[in-house]
This record gives C-alpha cells, sequence and structure tokens, in this order.
C-alpha cells in the first residue's frame, strides 16, 4: 500500500502585481511600497516588504472574524462591530444612515464579545 509522504513546510516568494516601491529621495527618508489602499514603510527595501507582508496577513486573519450586532437600549439603533486588520470598526445605524463611532485594537477581543460588555447594548447572537 502507498504511503503519503510528510508534509513539508517551504517558503516561497509570491510576485504581487501592481506595488509601487518610492524610493528615498534623500539621506533619512524611507522606502515606500504600495498596494491599492495598503501604504508600507521601512528604512529598507527589505523593511518595507516585511511590512506590506504583516499587513497582509493581519488582513487575512481578519476575514474568518464575524461581525458582531447590538441593539442599542435606547432602541433607535443597531451597532455593528466589524474586525479590520486596524482594529474593529464599531458603525451605529439609524434609520437616517449609518457612521463609524468608534475604533478599538483587535488585542482588545473579538467583536461580539466587546459589545457584550457595553452596558447600554444588547448583544443579537448569530443565526447558526
Amino acid at each position: 500500500m502507498l504511503g503519503y509522504l510528510p508534509a513539508t513546510v517551504e517558503t516561497v516568494s509570491v510576485p504581487l502585481p501592481g506595488v509601487t516601491v518610492r524610493r528615498p529621495r534623500k539621506r533619512g527618508d524611507g522606502y515606500c511600497l504600495a498596494l491599492g489602499k495598503f501604504i508600507a514603510r521601512g528604512s529598507t527595501l527589505a523593511a518595507a516588504r516585511a511590512d506590506l507582508a504583516r499587513q497582509l496577513s493581519v488582513t487575512v486573519e481578519s476575514v474568518d472574524t464575524d461581525p458582531a450586532f447590538a441593539r442599542d437600549d435606547d432602541g433607535t439603533s443597531l451597532i455593528v462591530a466589524i474586525d479590520r486588520p486596524w482594529g474593529v470598526d464599531e458603525y451605529r445605524i439609524t434609520d437616517a444612515g449609518h457612521k463609524l463611532t468608534s475604533t478599538w485594537a483587535r488585542n482588545q477581543g473579538d467583536p461580539a464579545t466587546n459589545l457584550a460588555k457595553t452596558h447600554h447594548y444588547t448583544l443579537i447572537p448569530p443565526r447558526r
């Protein structure tokens, strides 16, 4: 019977299309890489590439987190918390529209936990 080989881990370079590189204009300036809305900076080109890779990996990690919903106890608005690469964005939605009300650091917990801690919000459980 044929067996499977054990999994191996290998690091490979993946070229990304559309990355613009801005080299330093004068001594002391750093490199700047831009990929869409991602702006990475570093004192060397390798440091700027590492910063871009860090930003992209945090973005991929935040995709798996479900948004959280809560009702404000005043009865006029719905609260939505969305995990973003830079933190968790909290939006207030009313009949008049929506607006960003706060942003907190990603290390403070997932969106549902933070909304449940707020004393005037009632968490809406997700449908499963």
